[in-house]
């Protein structure tokens, strides 16, 4: 008898649409049959007029991490509800690493934190040198099941020297490792917060000229050129200008072996957010951005330039963002876009944004929310076809969407527990209302099920 049968429900996976039965076994999805067939089961699902999707894969997004003093509302096991509301059923994060640490450890040790969560999981390898004992233990993370790692190109503390960004991308390129990368230019963003502070430009309508396009296009070429220069494989993390999409088309025309994704806020909002007296709440890095860069975005999701969608998720109050701000004679606070954290919610939102802005306004069908999503974040991080599919022998991680059911994305129907939404103004048509992971029943009938620490770590293998 099978553990579980989804019935009668319309499958949509990457590449297509159709009418199945899902049959799950010892937590794999066993068969995939014709609708009516499969009859017996420990509990019977009936998805009637509703998708039936693989779970998300959050890939990018920053829980519990220490930030400028102070660390983001979630845990791990709070994110995981988020997530799983959100139709998310594995997601990966980042090791703390800091200069004079093992990164292995490092790694280790956020795998350690990470182990409360009740989806499953996977970790990202954060180096900040390449000094010799850094450099071997590029081999080992990946053997580990860790094949993926992070660089900063900008942020004193974590920013990695060119000439370390070269060791790290030549030992990874030859050990079957992806070197992904916050692509900011250092320079630019201290030259242009320097030259504002002192004109006295420090309202939060400016932070996005701090940080214009150009600095994330510096950055971005000159990562492209190290990766051509040692053909090597890269990632680019949370690319948001219309320049950097020009770039990445360019590269990949060239052969060279370049991804990259962008973030729901870059697709849904552009920088006027941050005009006003709530223009704390949207600073991230790289900044919001034009309506002619959100364009090119989008284009850049149609054509294949962009691979992913991640949600690039760090959460505060509104409390922790000001608490940095120093105040007046009066105790108002004094406007200032370089003293705040920078990070915003997002994980129980894409799904619903990329629903809303993505499939609803015709802009991309079901199935390449799917590819975005859940199926290309699987291959590229390294767990397809585990996870990111509804294939034979894969993860039974299912989401049922009812594509009638209408969600606006306020903070009342959000989970974080904070005081506001960045996307109060956002409906989906189109919501997860049924989370599984695998086999196990995360979410129904609005309540969360999940248990604390039955998330299982993701040993991952990057495929050429």
């Amino acid at each position: 008898m099978l553990d579980l049968i989804v019935k009668n429900g319309t499958l949509v996976t990457a590449d297509a649409t159709f009418q199945a039965d899902i049959g799950v076994q010892d937590e794999k999805i066993s068969v995939v049959a014709a609708p009516g067939t499969l009859k017996e089961a420990k509990r019977v699902v009936d998805a009637k007029g509703k998708y039936v999707m693989p779970g998300m894969i959050e890939p990018h997004m920053h829980v519990a991490a220490p930030f400028g003093g102070t660390i983001d509302v979630l845990d791990f096991y709070s994110a995981s509800k988020c997530a799983a509301f959100g139709g998310v059923t594995s997601f990966m994060d980042f090791s703390s690493t800091v200069k004079g640490m093992s990164v292995l450890q490092a790694v280790k040790d956020r795998r350690e934190e990470m182990s409360h969560a009740a989806l499953d999981y996977g970790v990202h390898a954060k180096f900040v040198e390449a000094n010799e004992r850094v450099i071997g233990e590029v081999k080992q993370l990946i053997d580990y099941g860790v094949p993926t790692f992070k660089m900063f190109t900008t942020y004193p503390g974590v920013m990695i020297e060119d000439r370390d960004i070269l060791e790290v991308l030549k030992e990874a390129a030859a050990n079957g490792g992806l070197c992904g990368f916050h692509a900011e230019s250092n320079p630019i963003a201290e030259f242009n917060r320097d030259n504002f502070a002192r004109e006295g430009k420090l309202d939060w309508k400016y932070f996005p000229e701090a940080k214009p396009n150009a600095c994330e296009a510096e950055a971005v070429q000159r990562i492209l050129t190290f990766a051509e220069y040692l053909d090597a494989p890269v990632y680019f993390f949370h690319l948001s200008t219309k320049e950097s999409m020009k770039l990445v088309r360019e590269a990949k025309a060239r052969g060279v072996k370049v991804l990259a994704e962008t973030c729901t806020h870059y697709l849904t909002l552009t920088k006027a957010k941050n005009d006003g007296p709530d223009g704390v709440l949207y600073l991230m890095s790289p900044p919001l951005r034009t309506k002619e860069d959100q364009a090119a975005l989008w284009g850049a999701l149609q054509d294949g330039t962009l691979s992913l969608v991640t949600s690039d998720n760090e959460a505060f109050t509104r409390e922790q963002k000001e608490s940095f701000l120093d105040k007046d004679a009066n105790g108002k606070p004094i406007i200032d876009f370089r003293k705040p954290v920078n990070g915003t919610p997002g994980l129980e939102e894409r799904f619903g944004l990329m629903m809303a802005e993505g499939v609803n306004r015709g802009r991309i069908g079901l199935n390449k929310l799917v590819e975005l999503c859940s199926t290309n974040p699987a291959k590229v991080f390294g767990c397809y076809p585990q996870k990111g599919c509804l294939d034979v022998g894969s993860d039974a991680d299912i989401i049922l969407v009812d594509p009638d059911k209408a969600v606006k994305l306020t903070k009342e129907n959000l989970h974080y527990g904070l005081q506001y939404s960045l996307y109060e103004d956002f409906e989906a048509k189109g919501w997860p209302v049924m989370t599984i992971r695998r086999g196990e029943v995360l979410v129904e009938d609005g309540k969360f099920l999940g248990k604390e620490g039955t998330g299982r770590f993701l040993k991952r293998a990057i495929s050429r």
